[in-house]
């Protein structure tokens, strides 16, 4: 009797728990915890001033779960804060693993035997490391790369690329990975030559070809676009992206199917917008030529035959485009010949009017803060989603940018560069107001963003523009930076550094490192089409992957980038400024699938699985399809190691349960005893 109370006992608790635990007391969460190291390489500057490249072991460490926060480690110090760059680094990762950010924690230690000149360079590897934790693969360590990493994932020219290869050798590395189009590296000699009792010093320019000098080392000097190719070699391409790009056209044609209209009603309004800032200064034209003679007469009436002369030819091309049905590249030449518009009305105004400037000033700059103000004030009673961020950003873009160019008259003395400046802030400012109509206009509506997402995004692209900026700083004393690039990513970082609204700063943000990556290009690369060419392969990349919602202005700049390619400083800030944004949104739509489960499916035939310490080793060739919402396909040719989940029990549950087993089980046990009893 005592064996069958017992047997009933066992029984009872069993069934209880194995029917409560799955559907009350089990989440579930990535269980991760993963070390990677890889060698870096740096520039180190001795006290003759000369330059030697070093190198220095990076350890990453990915522990999963965890709250995104990234901590960083450098022995000796750097010179520069790796912070910002080592946090971008981990968000790309994610964004590659296509997991939560914020799901786990990220730990980098920097140790070097000799002091290094800090700097982003090295970001590039540290999120193939990071990304190679999160996803358990290997890493080849006679592989070393330089580049730096910016959030759409592309790797950034660099410098100091000669030493840093040198650096490389003296590792024995194999291969060294470059960024796209650095295969040329420009380094200056200090050449002394007597003449007499004088000594001449001069500094000699001597440009090397990374890929030759590579081979004289045995060095395989390869370029890459971004973190996806780097992260395959490193892999021995074990990893690979499988692009799913079957919805994508549907995706493309349905959000400029959704602003067709509107684009036509912009250029509606734009075209007779220049017609009637044209009128108005015809009307004062007379007035303002009478007051002039001499050569100030034939210096206004040769501008303004050349303003009349753009404006037409501008607007014959932008007919043509809308023919052609590329109506956002045609609004883009409206928006030229608007700019010649205002600056015909404001140099004949200024002639007649000497307070016109002054008060012209105010206006424009009144008009500003108007847009920046409902902007705030829509982000307050409306919240921010997903189908709106990129209108909000753009319009606030515009807005800064007129107020960029209204500052400038400040700094002017002449009326005809007063002119137009102010024209330019006022064409600015009028597109800051087109754009701002989509947000009542645009049909669609996305996911909600929580503030405390759109915070900590802002954050992370502020503090890389300083990042950038101070890289950038850094190499100016000794490489010439063209100025007009320095002076327009200097206005916009220094903005960014004086305003505290989260959506100001998100925009400011963009535009910074989208100018900044311009000067990047300028420093390191030989030409335009290289950064161009990576650009469109992290682009198409980008697209590739799979994502819930796309910003309405990808298939809006993708045709202006395809339009203008002649034009190939305009086209590398545009596609850096759409990399940098359709990364924001795959970031962001990461987070927005919180709470987040992460499954696995292995596709394919799998010849051998040995499970140890909760970890499935499998050995052949085959796919796995990680779900969270979207499927992220990666193809793996080796022995992989696949995520786990693991239960977490609620202690609070369990006790419930047992609490409740144990009555059930002494009612079963009552029962039968007053059976038995009844029995005799």
């Amino acid at each position: 009797m005592i064996m069958v109370y017992r047997t009933c006992m066992i029984l009872t608790l069993l069934m209880l728990v194995t029917i409560s635990l799955p559907t009350h007391s089990l989440t579930y969460g990535y269980i991760l915890d993963e070390l990677r190291h890889v060698t870096i390489v740096a520039v180190s500057q001795l006290s003759n001033g000369s330059y030697i490249g070093v190198s220095a072991d990076l350890y990453v460490r990915v522990a999963c779960p965890g709250s995104g926060h990234v901590y960083v480690e450098t022995l000796p110090l750097s010179e520069i804060d790796l912070q910002a760059s080592t946090r971008i680094a981990a968000l790309v990762a994610s964004s590659i693993a296509n997991i939560s950010f914020y799901s786990c924690d990220f730990y980098a230690s920097i140790k070097s035997d000799s002091p290094i000149i800090g700097g982003p360079s090295a970001s590039g590897v540290t999120a193939v490391a990071f990304a190679a934790a999160l996803l358990r693969l290997p890493l080849n360590e006679s592989i070393v790369m330089t580049g730096m990493v910016l959030p759409d994932g592309s790797v950034g020219p660099v410098g100091g690329l000669k030493y840093k290869l040198d650096a490389a050798v003296s590792r024995g590395a194999k291969m060294f990975l470059v960024p796209y189009g650095q295969t040329k590296d420009t380094i200056y000699r200090i050449v002394s030559q007597r003449i007499g009792p004088s000594v001449i010093t001069r500094v000699i320019p001597e440009t090397i070809d990374l890929i030759s000098y590579g081979a004289q080392l045995n060095v395989s000097v390869v370029p890459i676009a971004n973190i996806f190719e780097a992260l395959e070699i490193f892999t021995n391409h074990m990893y690979k992206v499988t692009p799913t790009t079957s919805s994508l056209p549907n995706k493309l044609s349905n959000i400029y199917a959704a602003l067709k209209n509107i684009q036509y009603e912009w250029i509606f309004n734009l075209s007779n917008k220049i017609i009637a800032i044209v009128n108005e200064s015809k009307a004062v034209e007379d007035k303002a030529l009478s007051s002039l003679s001499g050569y100030s007469s034939i210096y206004v009436r040769n501008t303004l035959q050349n303003i009349d002369s753009n404006i037409n030819s501008l607007r014959i091309q932008a007919e043509s485009l809308v023919s052609a049905e590329k109506l956002y590249a045609a609004s883009s030449l409206y928006f030229q010949a608007l700019i010649y518009a205002y600056q015909r009305l404001y140099l004949l105004k200024a002639i007649v009017d000497g307070a016109f400037i002054s008060k012209e000033i105010n206006i424009i700059n009144n008009s500003i803060y108007d847009i920046i103000n409902y902007i705030h004030r829509y982000h307050i009673e409306n919240g921010m989603d997903t189908a709106r961020l990129s209108i909000v950003i753009n319009t606030l873009d515009r807005a800064y940018e007129a107020l960029i160019y209204l500052n400038r008259t400040l700094t002017s003395q002449y009326i005809d560069s007063i002119s137009q400046y102010l024209a330019l802030a006022s064409a600015r400012i009028y597109t800051a107001w087109l754009w701002s109509t989509l947000l009542d206009k645009y049909p669609y509506i996305g996911s909600e963003i929580p503030t405390d997402d759109l915070n900590r995004m802002a954050l992370y692209i502020s503090t890389l523009s300083q990042n950038i900026y101070t890289y950038i700083i850094a190499f100016s004393s000794s490489i010439q930076i063209p100025g007009d690039m320095l002076s327009e990513a200097m206005f916009r970082y220094s903005l960014l550094t004086k305003v505290d609204n989260t959506l100001d700063r998100l925009a400011l943000g963009i535009s910074s490192i989208s100018y900044m990556h311009l000067i990047l290009t300028s420093l390191f690369l030989q030409d335009y089409s290289s950064a161009i060419e990576a650009l469109n392969k992290t682009i198409s990349t980008s697209l590739s992957l799979p994502d819930s919602i796309l910003p309405i202005d990808i298939p809006l700049y993708i045709e202006m980038a395809k339009t203008f390619e002649s034009y190939s400083q305009t086209q590398l800030t545009m596609l850096s400024r759409l990399s940098i944004i359709l990364s924001i949104y795959r970031i962001l739509s990461t987070e927005l699938r919180q709470p987040q489960q992460l499954y696995t499916k292995i596709d394919g035939e799998r010849t051998t699985t040995i499970t140890i310490k909760e970890r499935n080793i499998v050995t052949t060739t085959i796919t796995i399809t990680t779900f969270i919402e979207q499927p992220h396909t990666i193809t793996v040719t080796t022995t992989i190691a696949t995520p786990i989940l693991r239960d977490h029990i609620n202690l609070r549950d369990v006790a419930i349960i047992l609490i409740m087993a144990i009555v059930i089980t002494m009612a079963i046990i009552w029962m039968m005893f007053r059976t038995k009893l009844a029995s005799l």
